[in-house]
């Protein structure tokens, strides 16, 4: 289970963040707490948006020199998990995620998480049925390991690039990309009853700092598909 707070921020505070004082109270003076990396992700869905009807989200994503990672985050009950739930800018989704060798769907893999909408798109016979590269995000993340006082572990990131749509979609309109720019705030408990209360703590205390946010209860695929 991911739990994340998702905030939006100005283009004019992203020079701002690395030199909070939060990020200084909270942080690790080891080099291993920040990392830098640009992000580059392909979303799959059906010319109809079936997974996304259902509140299903699949990805493939370049991780540089590391290789590529799939993920399917979803809002729909597999096997007997509890239902995601997604409030705001606070996100609780079911996550699936695994290493690739190759930027390459692997549907026997896919079909095992019997999410039943995925294992329809992946048994279709039809074109309009199957699935296909819809949108990209493209973004360098800077991300920080913080720890609250009561031992909450937190990964701070700091996004900022865009989304645009994949080569040969058209969308019908003018814009064809959108700017990302957010911090995510996730726990990095994984467990259905992860306290989230650290992550509004941070929120609050970004403010006290002078930088501008908002809710981002719009997420990056979100933004992806508002362009189809």
């Amino acid at each position: 289970m991911e739990t994340e707070l998702k905030l939006t921020l100005q283009a004019e505070d992203v020079a701002k963040i690395s030199g909070l004082n939060l990020l200084k109270r909270y942080g690790s003076t080891q080099q291993s707490s920040y990392s830098e990396q640009r992000l580059i992700s392909t979303y799959y869905d059906t010319s109809a948006l079936a997974l996304k009807t259902e509140g299903i989200t699949l990805r493939i994503r370049d991780k540089g020199g590391e290789g590529w990672v799939r993920t399917v985050k979803s809002s729909v009950i597999a096997d007997d998990d509890s239902e995601a739930q997604s409030g705001g800018a606070l996100h609780r989704r079911n996550e699936f995620e695994v290493p690739l060798e190759s930027q390459e769907l692997d549907y026997e893999e896919l079909l095992k998480l019997k999410l039943a909408p995925l294992t329809k798109a992946l048994l279709a016979e039809g074109t309009s049925e199957k699935l296909t590269p819809k949108f990209t995000t493209d973004f360098v993340r800077k991300q920080w390991l913080i720890t609250s006082p009561a031992g909450v572990e937190v990964e701070f990131a700091l996004d900022f690039g865009r989304v645009y749509l994949y080569k040969g979609v058209d969308s019908g309109q003018d814009e064809d990309e959108v700017q990302i720019c957010e911090i995510e705030l996730e726990l990095c408990d994984s467990g259905d009853n992860a306290d989230p209360a650290f992550l509004f703590q941070l929120r609050d205390e970004l403010s006290e700092e002078g930088i501008s946010i908002e809710p981002g209860s719009v997420s990056k695929a979100a933004r992806g598909f508002s362009l189809l």
